[in-house]
């Protein structure tokens, strides 16, 4: 089945959550993920290339096979929860744990922000809950083919979140000037003029524009992320923004501008070293 069909099915796995409770329809993309870790060898070949490298060489075979089948579990579960969303709306702020001391304290100086995450966790669901929460959240996303943006677009924008195309540069600029919340995904460099900056054992290339836009605006940043957790009686989802990200720019702006998305780069290596298992990137880019 295509990718098209996919996108075509999702509305359908949207009707059925109307019906199902959450923990059948989790049980479901439970048996989803795993089928998909059998029948889809390329996607697990780059995916056990991914892990081993968070994980390290010296990873046992069944461990690193374990991790890369459980990503596959996670990406369904996190499907499954954001085609859910027309029927909770609002009520998403019930699946989560969230501290907004972090965010409301950058907010407070009224300039905005811009929020920096990577693809971990739920990261599409982090926006409908940031929206459902009244945060002025405008996302940037990116354009995939066959559908897919528009069919995601659906369901990130069910509590009134602004959605931006990577590419309309405008649309984020007037973003900034509104004083909303910029939110970028920065662990791939889709620009391919980002900037190397260490990764675990190698090297990856890192976006520039959120550490661009901060200086050039002289808007804070903060790092959020979105990961599932399993703690009893603890919403399944924790939230956590971060203390705003302190860099003291030179005054060189291309200097600046590697240094502090080196800076970036670090933190979101220790949040994807922290959940390797919830880190849904399904590329390369090793150097």
């Amino acid at each position: 089945m295509t990718s098209s069909y996919i996108t075509l099915l999702m509305p359908l796995g949207t009707i059925l959550q109307f019906f199902v409770p959450r923990w059948l329809a989790l049980l479901f993309a439970h048996l989803g993920g795993r089928i998909a870790y059998r029948f889809n060898p390329s996607r697990r070949k780059l995916l056990l290339e991914n892990c081993r490298h968070i994980l390290g060489p010296d990873i046992p075979r069944k461990l690193l096979e374990r991790t890369a089948r459980q990503t596959f579990i996670n990406l369904a579960i996190n499907y499954a929860d954001l085609m859910r969303t027309p029927v909770l709306k609002k009520g998403v702020i019930k699946l989560v744990e969230f501290d907004p001391t972090y965010m409301n304290r950058t907010l407070a100086q009224k300039k905005g922000a811009i929020l920096v995450t990577a693809h971990i966790g739920n990261w599409d669901l982090a926006g409908v809950f940031m929206a459902a929460l009244g945060y002025p959240l405008s996302a940037v996303v990116e354009q995939i083919p066959r559908g897919w943006t528009k069919t995601f677009n659906r369901y990130r924008c069910a509590t009134n979140m602004e959605t931006i195309p990577i590419s309309d540069l405008r649309a984020m600029t007037r973003a900034i000037h509104h004083r909303r919340i910029l939110t970028l995904v920065a662990d791939r460099d889709l620009t391919k003029h980002g900037i190397l900056c260490p990764a675990f054992d190698a090297r990856r290339s890192f976006p520039k524009g959120p550490a661009a836009y901060s200086l050039k605006y002289k808007i804070p940043l903060v790092i959020g992320y979105f990961v599932a957790q399993n703690k009893p009686g603890h919403p399944p989802y924790l939230s956590v923004i971060d203390p705003q990200l302190q860099f003291k720019p030179t005054g060189q702006l291309h200097a600046d501008i590697a240094s502090f998305t080196r800076l970036i780069a670090s933190r979101l290596n220790e949040i994807i070293r922290s959940y390797p298992d919830q880190w849904f990137v399904f590329q390369t880019g090793w150097q």
